[in-house]
């Protein structure tokens, strides 16, 4: 019982946005079973009619999903902890320009070297970006949604400082830096010379990052629920003046639980750059990797298990787009479309937990009512987080 109602809001959530997206296929003209088929044959290669590549497509979805587990773990973390982290995009970019910095100017070194470097890298550019959204928090108090926000743009503008006129720009380049050494690169799940599966061996795409990605889902998992900080994080998350009262420093928690948060986006972003990409492009510019993330953590329950299904989930949705944009004549655009459905889905679960941790809005602050108010709301968010917490651990 308690695991179907554990269920019941992911699937709820991707019963309603697939329900909604096919009615706006069909008022638009189009046919809703023929574009969700060609969505499954891109995204996992079953259901194919145009004879499709099943191999290249599973290869396509591997790419996407991998940097998705990471940032939705990402994201995941600090929710535990009470936190809104909406800028593991910039954590993402950070790893990335890390990643680009180290496998360029160390690129004469051994790949069992070079490789760890760079991935190291990453990860702590990530945290350093989400640390300073987590000492904000902590010493300021001010909001992590704002901050990392800002801290998004700042990200994505500095990349095109660098890549654009800047010391990263390939020579007689534009818009793009240098490779990374060959040492620097993660190496592909298949062989890349003949042909494999009837096609050219090069074009799957596919590589190891995907193991370092649930390596991290695993981490996660453990750091969560077999350590000590876990806990302490867990309780932040619940209960501020709960776990104050327990002997938990709730401002280094606070701190540590960004700057992990962020690691887990930077190493996604050194992954991503590592395995797939080689260099730095503007395309992080408008890459929503970081803001998918936020969905991927919700409907995943926030746990190890279902971030990685989540993650498989719009890994497929969008190697699909294009397959069901060619096949059923339905823009991929759709995707994004069901993206947002199944976030919106999800989101309004959560806005009475939202709205309880905002209990003196309308109240002038310091008054008995707000603090009254204040002080019934904070219960009742401490019981809500608690059953939710021992619901999907």
């Amino acid at each position: 019982m308690r695991l179907a109602r554990t269920l019941a809001l992911p699937l709820g959530s991707l019963l309603f946005a697939f329900l909604v997206g096919g009615i706006i296929v069909a008022v638009t003209g189009g046919d809703a079973i023929r574009a969700y088929r060609s969505l499954a044959c891109g995204g996992f290669g079953i259901l194919c009619v145009s004879n499709e590549n099943s191999a290249l497509q599973i290869s396509n979805t591997i790419i996407f999903l991998t940097p998705l587990i990471m940032t939705g773990v990402a994201v995941a973390l600090a929710f535990r902890g009470g936190l809104f982290n909406i800028g593991a995009e910039g954590q993402l970019i950070a790893g990335a320009i890390a990643c680009t910095f180290v496998g360029i100017k160390l690129s004469s070194l051994p790949a069992p070297i070079l490789l760890p470097l760079v991935l190291i890298a990453g990860a702590l550019a990530g945290a350093a970006w989400g640390g300073i959204a987590g000492v904000l928090k902590a010493t300021t108090g001010a909001h992590e949604v704002v901050t990392t926000i800002m801290l998004n743009y700042i990200a994505q503008w500095f990349l095109r400082f660098l890549i654009i006129g800047g010391p990263l720009q390939a020579p007689n380049g534009f818009s793009a830096s240098s490779p990374i050494g060959t040492g620097a690169q993660l190496a592909p799940l298949l062989p890349q010379t003949g042909t494999l599966f009837g096609l050219p061996a090069s074009v799957f795409g596919a590589h190891v990052g995907v193991f370092i990605a649930l390596v991290a889902a695993a981490v996660y998992a453990f750091l969560l629920w077999r350590t000590s900080l876990g806990y302490e994080i867990r309780a932040v998350g619940q209960s501020q003046r709960a776990a104050r009262y327990a002997g938990v420093s709730v401002r280094r928690t606070i701190i540590m639980t960004m700057l992990i948060s962020g690691a887990f986006a930077g190493l996604a972003g050194a992954v991503q750059v590592a395995g797939v990409d080689h260099d730095l492009t503007d395309k992080y510019f408008v890459d929503t990797t970081g803001f998918d993330a936020i969905a991927v953590a919700l409907l995943g329950l926030t746990t190890a298990v279902g971030i990685v299904l989540a993650a498989v989930l719009f890994g497929a949705l969008h190697a699909g787009g294009s397959i069901m944009q060619q096949d059923a004549h339905i823009s991929s655009s759709l995707v994004l479309v069901l993206q947002a459905l199944i976030l919106f889905s999800i989101a309004a679960n959560f806005l009475s937990a939202i709205k309880l941790r905002l209990p003196a809005i309308g109240r002038t602050p310091g008054t008995p009512e707000a603090e009254i108010s204040a002080a019934a709301a904070a219960a009742e968010v401490d019981t809500a987080l608690a059953d939710d917490a021992e619901s999907t651990a």
